[in-house]
């Protein structure tokens, strides 16, 4: 039977027909929301700035503020995700999709860095990667991926080619899954609050340790907070210092990830070109199928990936402090620091903090 569970102050947790039967998240872009999407593309093309300096301000969306609206109500009060359809991209070459990208998800917030190379935008694309290794990462490969979280309180995919086959987004409730487990294992769940080890999977600046300790789960004022990523955690113990998880944190995991995969708990959803979905992280977990590209290279699987600190997040436990690296609410938070975070991306991020009103310490 199907089931919401009641809470007015944050997302709510929800089971796969739950969402089969409410489709309040799925908006799809107004004509006149595109066109104030255009029109602010085409400002930011005649000031011929770089892209790595510029921020909101420098992408003058007109009529787009009830979209923006709708995205953070949907994920901080609706159910912690939602699909945008019709984002405009079509006509556009792909420097032009990513500038758009870029200006719409910093009118979201602030991009964080992923990977070794501090990317603030990743392109989600078959390189060849191998997922199942000590610094193996999911985005660079065709493999299905374990069900996990991002280092950020949004992420957001931007699909602009679909797989000839495979590649099927898969998204469940963190809160449902925990609250389940609470309720049928309580020894279980309290053994995700305790901290585990992560593996920073060789991605880890030269002032950071190579790992972090965090529990998977969390809670802070009232807010519910999921930092899961067992890829991650299953090769942490290979660094000096951290250790493997308990035999019991081990069987929380387990049913974690049997669970994740049944039909009660997840939805799963098709990306077509234009389609723009957003999650977030601390309430969702999400995962995608194993995929077949074509073998032309202008139609292999092809998606933009941003990691977005929010001016609205809710407030972090400060065990969550080593992840993130700031707790609190409306920091710029989260991201991997890698190993090419300079000067210009530090300005970047101090400009767009600014835009937002946001702490960045």
């Amino acid at each position: 039977m199907s089931q919401v569970f009641d809470d007015v102050a944050q997302p709510k947790p929800w089971l796969a027909e739950d969402i089969r039967k409410n489709t309040q998240w799925i908006r799809t872009v107004t004509e006149a929301e595109k066109a104030g999407l255009r029109q602010g593309l085409s400002a930011f093309l005649a000031n011929e700035k770089p892209l790595e300096e510029a921020s909101g301000e420098d992408f003058p969306f007109e009529g787009v503020k009830q979209l923006i609206q709708d995205i953070h109500e949907q994920l901080y009060k609706g159910f912690g995700l939602i699909v945008l359809k019709q984002f405009p991209i079509e006509g556009l070459d792909e420097a032009s999709i990513k500038k758009l990208y870029w200006g719409f998800t910093n009118h979201l917030g602030v991009l964080r860095p992923q990977g070794k190379n501090s990317a603030l935008i990743n392109h989600v694309k078959n390189a060849g990667g191998v997922y199942r290794a000590a610094g193996g990462r999911g985005y660079n490969t065709n493999a299905e991926l374990d069900f996990h979280v991002d280092f950020a309180d949004y992420v957001g995919l931007l699909c602009i080619q679909d797989a000839k086959s495979g590649g099927i987004s898969k998204a469940c409730s963190s809160r449902a899954l925990f609250e389940t487990l609470k309720q049928q294992m309580p020894e279980l769940a309290q053994a995700l609050q305790t901290p585990l080890y992560y593996s920073r999977q060789d991605e880890h600046a030269a002032d950071e340790l190579p790992f972090y300790a965090t529990p998977v789960v969390a809670f802070e004022q009232g807010w519910f907070s999921c930092r899961y990523t067992r890829n991650h955690i299953r090769y942490a113990h290979r660094h000096e210092g951290a250790k493997a998880p308990s035999p019991i944190q081990d069987a929380a995991m387990d049913w974690i990830d049997q669970a994740a995969q049944s039909d009660e708990f997840t939805f799963d959803m098709r990306l077509v070109p234009g389609d723009f979905q957003i999650l977030n992280n601390h309430v969702i977990l999400h995962s995608r199928t194993a995929y077949e590209d074509y073998d032309e290279p202008e139609k292999k699987r092809s998606l933009l990936r941003a990691w977005i600190a929010t001016p609205n997040s809710q407030p972090l436990s400060p065990l969550m402090q080593k992840a993130f690296h700031d707790h609190r609410a409306g920091a710029v938070r989260g991201g991997i620091k890698g190993q090419e975070y300079d000067k210009k991306k530090q300005d970047y991020t101090l400009k767009a903090a600014a835009f937002h009103a946001m702490i960045c310490d």
